[in-house]
């Protein structure tokens, strides 16, 4: 009982996945033995005629690794059974039966005999055993499964069966649970000839499976619609009605457009000829073309290397050919077709109306010939008398397209490369292919094989074994449609429209722009094969990818450029450095992937990138689309980033623009530009300034950058108003009446919770004693240190000014102008940095006193500038936690004792000292503080102030102001109220005689009413100038007095700052920028005249 045609095809496809993992086996096996010679050991055990055609094979250029064929395997089982037997034990000796046994079967199958059930099944238990011997579970699973004909489609629906269990409807899935990858791709077997289609290894019958085994190859083929206009004119014209016309056709597509998978498809469909009528594999197919009617189809196939135009080829059974005529024949019909052209092969002369006997021997006939062009090429060089090779083969193309049009039941297919590129940029090239191109085209048909919007299905085909389940790729679709229409602000135009969830669709599990930047930016290199590059990198993403899916993080509803992890991906790595340069393998490992890049790095320091590996997968999608644009145009945009990146329920697309500034202070080979408004990144091998800067940092020591931090200190010092700034003062430092702010050296760390020792010794020494004697006014000083936490970002920033600083200093001469404009950017930067880190840092405020010792309390808002935070947040968050005051308060004075009595007077000198020179007591911001203070409560009639010895007083203050009131002055005095003389009596004056007039005339009368009434007025205005000396009285006689006592006072001021020849004003100048900053905190117009 024989087996039908699905047991038939499953048995087929079985075979070739199991020759594909044993020659996996056998190499490296071999190779723990022989090393790189493995293939001359493995040629050791073969028989003397397998021996003459491995040699053979060898010359013409085949890879031996895909010469190993079922007929080798049992000679190479019986010469090693030293090196089976720790794999097979007490089974080595049965190994060889098995092989020859599954060889035979095979053999059958290729040929298209019936097989038995009981030799499919032996076959099957051979492999089955095979596999498990060898500890290859997934081609043991795959064998059970084709065996017992399980269809992927129905073991996925049973997984999603399983996984619906689990979860709701509604729950997207990852990608890897929806879809499996085929073998090849799974156990990582992705070297470049699974992806180099080869018709010359196929017409030989040697080769990779997927190719030579028609049942593999069609199963991860998708039949564009390309493919079956070509498929059905050529089974048309095999079968007779055709017109002449299209028999012959030309394949004219770029590089990697798949001309060579369109080529195998119809050898294969060809050589099935009847058997493919029931064969799942081609099902799709035949319904397009119609059934073949013949048996099978004499084939021949001439590529560019079939032949070698200077030395021919000597076939098995020794005859020799030296052109393509003698090619065609020979393969057609044997010796006794070439025999009709023979004489023309000898004499490398193109025949004239004999081909067409050639073909009426040979038909049904098809004729493949791929690369013609790059044979002419090389034929170009080898003369036939006053003509080449290539002048007589380019002749025999328009005796061959006329011979096929006129012989029934004959097709050819040519291919010619799209551009001129492709066969070397040469004016013989050029006249080559346009001679080839004029005789082909006479007769031939032009179609593409592949359409740009069927590559997606083209690669999903070849890499998966299903393509999953419709809902579930709707889901995901509709999912990533609804993030991306939210952050629509944050996308391209072309992500938020309805088309662009078709395309997610369509290229699931990828996401589209994975597909398209090796579809479009990639392939822009005319040295990228565009359907066969593409297939091999996302092959290789895809293994790695499976291989790791347990730690993969993220949702993974599909695969995009983040997923990309170039440190794992030889692969891509390689292919890029192919293309692109060897110095890209600098930036992958100093920017992109791998543990010691910047990107890992970035990612290591903050959970919110890590968790994601956001900034690899930045970097990632930003080196794979840094090829195939230029100008304003050149690189990725930061929203074709975050397209790239974004998924449902992932992390917030802010975090993008975050990595990315880390990216470009730490990148070395990263390149970014404005452009409208967005930014645009690219990598170029040329080290940015980054790398520079890291260089010179290495040279820079702690010292260099205290010192660099006490200079900006004492600059910014400058700048600070409320405050006497000493920075970081040594020896000996004077009484300071005034208030004082010290502001510590970095090495003194003062967090708030404990400060360092050193720090409490040299704060208590300064604070108490003046050189060696004690200090007398205590009450002045405060301190700003610099806290630990803020210690460490300012020493990195202040490294990276002084880097950036030093480069310019040092190398400027040696640097492009783009890179001199790079690091004038990053030193304001890094400047900006310094002043941010600086105010961060020095944010603990410390004060000693001999009752509390050392108290401290932490600033926690911040300004731009040191001085800037000094001048405001140090001083209000000190009065706000009333460490200092701005006015004393009478229960202040009552409690201090500053108070007078009936029996005691005090100096007002003694109060305001009591508050500089006693630690015990509130500190004060200045005398204003003490002084206006007095002068309300004296105004309020709380108290009464007096100028005179203490004994003896001119004048008495009660309720009214006190004007020119100087608590530095020892002649004013604080009284009991009571202690105010009684006024005297004031005597009602008479009528007051009329005024004369100045220089006669009339008499005028003073205004002053004389009937007792008094004038109320709505407001007075005072305005005028007033000398600079006596700028107090003004708030002396017209402020105090009137805001005391509750009028609402408007002050209007103007100030004109006049320019003289010793001290000109400048720009430049540090009170000029500080009454800038003044005026714009206070909201004052600030106005400019140049000179």
């Amino acid at each position: 009982m024989t087996i039908n045609q699905t047991e038939k095809d499953n048995l087929y496809k079985g075979l070739g996945l199991f020759l594909e993992g044993f020659r996996a086996y056998i190499i490296s096996l071999l190779m723990q033995n022989s090393g790189d010679a493995w293939a001359d050991a493995f040629k050791d055990t073969l028989s003397i005629q397998q021996k003459e055609n491995w040699e053979r094979e060898i010359e013409n250029g085949i890879a031996p690794e895909n010469m190993i064929d079922f007929h080798h395997l049992k000679f190479f089982a019986i010469g090693n059974k030293d090196l089976l037997r720790p794999d097979f034990g007490r089974k080595t000796n049965n190994v060889p039966s098995w092989l020859s046994d599954i060889a035979d079967v095979r053999h059958k199958v290729a040929h298209f005999h019936e097989i038995t059930k009981n030799e499919a099944t032996k076959a099957w238990i051979d492999m089955e055993t095979i596999a498990n011997h060898l500890k290859m579970p997934e081609l043991e699973a795959e064998i059970i499964k084709l065996k017992e004909n399980k269809t992927v489609a129905a073991e996925t629906k049973k997984e999603e069966t399983k996984a619906a269990v689990a979860a709701p409807a509604s729950v997207t899935m990852p990608w890897f649970r929806v879809v499996k990858p085929h073998l090849d791709i799974r156990e990582g077997r992705l070297d470049e000839s699974v992806f180099a289609a080869n018709l010359a290894e196929v017409a030989l019958g040697t080769g990779r499976e997927i190719y030579a085994n028609p049942i593999l190859f069609f199963e991860k083929t998708f039949f564009t619609s390309g493919l079956k206009t070509i498929a059905k004119t050529v089974i048309k014209g095999l079968n007779g009605q055709e017109d002449a016309e299209n028999r012959v056709m030309s394949l004219q597509t770029g590089f990697g457009g798949g001309k060579t998978h369109t080529l195998i498809s119809l050898f294969h469909l060809a050589k099935l000829g009847k058997n493919a009528v029931g064969s799942e594999s081609v099902k799709e197919l035949i319904e397009a073309t119609g059934n073949p009617e013949f048996d099978t189809a004499n084939i021949a196939v001439f590529t560019n290397t079939t032949n070698d135009p200077a030395n021919g080829r000597t076939t098995a059974d020794g005859v020799h050919i030296q052109t393509i005529w003698g090619e065609l024949a020979y393969q057609l019909g044997g010796k006794e077709v070439f025999e009709i052209v023979r004489k023309n092969d000898e004499q490398m002369i193109s025949p004239a109306g004999l081909f067409k006997q050639v073909l009426e021997k040979a038909k049904p006939a098809l004729i493949l010939i791929d690369e013609l062009a790059d044979y002419c090429v090389k034929a170009s060089a080898r003369k036939v008398g006053s003509s080449t090779l290539a002048d007589q083969t380019i002749s025999f193309m328009q005796e061959l397209t006329e011979a096929i049009a006129g012989t029934n039941n004959c097709v050819a297919i040519i291919t010619l490369p799209a551009s001129v590129e492709e066969v070397g940029n040469t004016a013989q090239a050029h006249q080559i292919l346009s001679s080839l191109e004029k005789r082909v085209r006479r007769i031939g048909a032009d179609t593409k094989p592949v359409a740009d919007e069927e590559i997606y299905e083209v690669i999903r085909r070849r890499l998966f074994e299903d393509i999953g389940d419709a809902a579930q790729i709707e889901a995901v679709a509709s999912k990533y449609m609804q993030t991306y229409q939210e952050n629509w602000m944050e996308m391209p135009t072309h992500a938020t429209q309805a088309g662009y969830k078709d395309k997610i669709k369509k290229s699931y599990p990828f996401h589209p722009e994975l597909i398209d930047v090796f579809r479009i930016r990639w392939a822009s290199n005319h040295d990228f094969q565009r359907t066969r590059g593409v297939l091999r990198l996302l092959a290789a993403i895809i293994s790695d990818l499976w291989k790791r899916q347990q730690s993969l993080t993220g949702a993974n509803l599909l695969i995009d450029a983040g997923d990309v992890n170039f440190a794992n991906l030889d692969a891509l790595s390689g292919q890029l450095k192919r293309l692109y340069g060897n110095g890209f393998d600098a930036v992958i490992t100093a920017d992109v992937s791998g543990s010691t890049s910047n990107s890992f790095k970035i990612d290591q320091n903050k959970n919110e990138y890590g968790k994601y590996c956001l900034a690899e997968g930045i970097a990632s999608v930003i080196l794979m689309n840094s090829f195939g644009t230029d100008g304003a145009n050149r690189g990725v945009s930061v929203k074709d980033i975050k397209l790239n990146l974004l998924e449902p329920e992932g992390f917030n697309h802010n975090s993008v623009n975050g990595a990315l500034d880390e990216m470009e202070s730490a990148g070395y080979y990263l390149y970014y530009a404005q452009s409208g408004q967005d930014k645009r990144y690219w990598f170029h091998t040329k080290p940015n300034i980054n790398i520079l800067i890291n260089q010179v940092k290495g040279d820079i020591s702690p010292t260099d950058c205290e010192a660099e931090i006490m200079r900006r200190i004492n600059e910014k010092s400058r700048s600070v108003q409320p405050f006497n700034v000493l920075v970081h003062p040594t020896g000996d430092v004077p009484e300071q009446q005034k208030l004082t702010l010290v502001v510590l050296n970095p090495q003194f760390h003062a967090d708030e919770s404990s400060p360092a020792e050193n720090t409490r010794k040299y704060i208590e020494q300064i604070a108490t004693k003046k050189g060696n004697s004690e200090r007398i006014y205590r009450n002045t000083m405060l301190f700003l240190g610099v806290a630990n936490h803020g210690l460490t970002l300012l020493m990195v920033a202040v490294k990276e000014y002084i880097a950036c600083k030093k480069i310019s200093d040092e190398y400027n001469s040696q640097l492009e102008r783009d890179q001199k404009e790079e690091l004038r950017k990053k030193i304001e930067d890094a400047g900006k940095q310094v002043d941010t880190a600086l105010v961060n840092a020095y944010s603990t405020v410390l004060k000693f006193s001999v009752k509390n010792g050392l108290q401290t309390f932490t600033v926690k808002q911040f300004r731009e500038t040191l001085d800037g935070q000094i001048n405001y947040n140090v001083f209000d968050a000190l009065k706000t936690e009333e460490w200092l005051l701005d006015k004393v308060g009478m229960g202040t004075l009552r409690n201090n004792n500053l108070l007078p009595t009936v029996e005691q007077s005090i100096k007002v000198k003694d109060i305001y000292e009591a508050f500089i020179r006693f630690d015990d007591k509130p500190m004060i911001t200045d005398a204003e503080a003490v002084k206006a203070s007095l002068i309300k409560y004296c105004f309020e009639g709380q108290i009464c102030i007096a100028a005179g010895d203490g004994k003896e007083f001119t004048k008495y203050y009660l309720k009214e102001n006190v004007p020119f009131l100087d608590v530095g002055d020892s002649s004013y005095w604080l009284l009991d109220k009571s202690l105010k003389p009684a006024p005297a009596p004031i005597e009602t004056p008479g009528p007051i005689p009329p005024t004369p007039p100045i220089g006669g005339g009339e008499t005028t009368t003073d205004p002053t009413p004389v009937d007792g009434t008094v004038k109320e007025f709505e407001n007075i205005t005072i305005s005028g100038s007033v000398p600079l000396d006596r700028y107090t009285e003004l708030f002396n006689y017209f402020i105090t007095p009137f805001a005391m006592n509750g009028n609402k006072v408007d002050i209007e001021v103007s100030f004109k700052i006049k320019a003289s020849e010793s001290s000109p004003l400048t720009e430049a100048k540090q009170q000029y920028k500080s009454a800038k900053e003044a005026a714009k905190q206070l909201g004052l117009k600030f106005e400019e005249k140049p000179k």
